[in-house]
């Protein structure tokens, strides 16, 4: 069994190196924003291969160092400003995923963990579908909707939950997008219609890739024993394909390794170097296998692998 022990930290130089990228994305996020209603414009449906690169790599980008942040993984950076500052970029509410998370590394690949099953283990069949269903046309989008229901009423989050915190966010949500669009207009005279599309367009793909990469490494996983066993479940995604690759390009390399995080959560936060030596028993999957899994979501069935 690996732990903190027998495995080598990663390079503190290393952590170090990685501060550009907050503020790179800081930056390059909201630039997006600001002229994707002009691509639009100029290209019409053309503007979709905008929205993919630069726009869902952004995106997916973001959320991947919401996640760094929230664990602190890179030393030199202010960790709670950027968490918030990503957070409502995103348009989330920073204290949903501050609640659910932990408890998603405490019960992973459990109907207990939250962050993946809001609503628990449905008991119909045909509710589960639905919701299933939802979270895959939709992504991120049902699953932050479903944790605004579930977590103000969760018997372990419900204490630190408050309201006006979801106020301020929306008050900053439609202030900094808002904003955004309106420069747009004033600089390149796009209609409001074209800012609404192209926002809408850019924030559903990247929801549902986001959350597409999460269920490459834990969806539909249901697995019993103990906190090492369940962990050491959670599934990799190959590299070997020209999908795969792809797949791995446009979410910034989360879910090859994904294990490393969970079995040794305390070392290895991500990004990690690729040459740091997976578990025995590693469980590795391509895109074809993934889209088994999302056949059995679609069927209302669970899987154990």
């Amino acid at each position: 069994m690996l732990t903190e022990a027998t495995m080598p930290a990663l390079p503190e130089a290393w952590l170090r190196r990685q501060a550009w990228k907050y503020y790179f994305v800081l930056c390059a996020w909201p630039s997006y924003l600001f002229i994707v209603p002009y691509v639009y414009d100029t290209f019409g449906g053309g503007a979709v291969l905008f929205i993919i690169f630069p726009g869902v790599y952004l995106f997916t980008w973001l959320s991947s160092l919401t996640h760094e942040a929230w664990h602190k993984s890179t030393p030199n950076i202010p960790h709670t400003l950027f968490y918030y500052l990503f957070s409502w970029m995103l348009l989330t509410d920073p204290q949903l995923y501050g609640l659910l998370h932990h408890l998603h590394h405490a019960q992973v690949n459990t109907w207990e963990d939250t962050e993946f099953h809001p609503f628990g283990d449905i008991k119909s069949r045909y509710v589960k579908i639905l919701s299933n269903a939802m979270e895959i046309v939709l992504g991120m989008i049902y699953l932050m909707a479903a944790y605004a229901v579930v977590v103000p009423h969760h018997p372990k989050c419900r204490r630190q939950y408050r309201f006006w915190k979801l106020g301020l966010s929306v008050v900053i949500w439609g202030s900094y997008l808002g904003g955004i669009g309106y420069m747009s207009h004033l600089v390149f005279g796009v209609q409001a219609s074209h800012i609404g599309l192209t926002y809408l367009l850019s924030y559903w793909l990247g929801a549902v890739m986001v959350h597409h990469s999460q269920l490459v490494e834990h969806g539909n996983l249901i697995v019993s024993g103990n906190w090492y066993t369940r962990n050491l479940r959670s599934r990799n995604l190959k590299d070997s394909g020209l999908c795969e690759k792809l797949f791995l390009w446009l979410t910034h390399g989360d879910g090859h390794e994904h294990v490393l995080h969970h079995t040794l959560p305390h070392v290895y936060t991500r990004p990690f170097p690729h040459q740091v030596p997976m578990p025995d028993n590693a469980v590795y999957i391509t895109l074809r296998d993934y889209g088994k899994i999302v056949g059995a979501m679609l069927m209302g069935r669970e899987s154990s692998c």
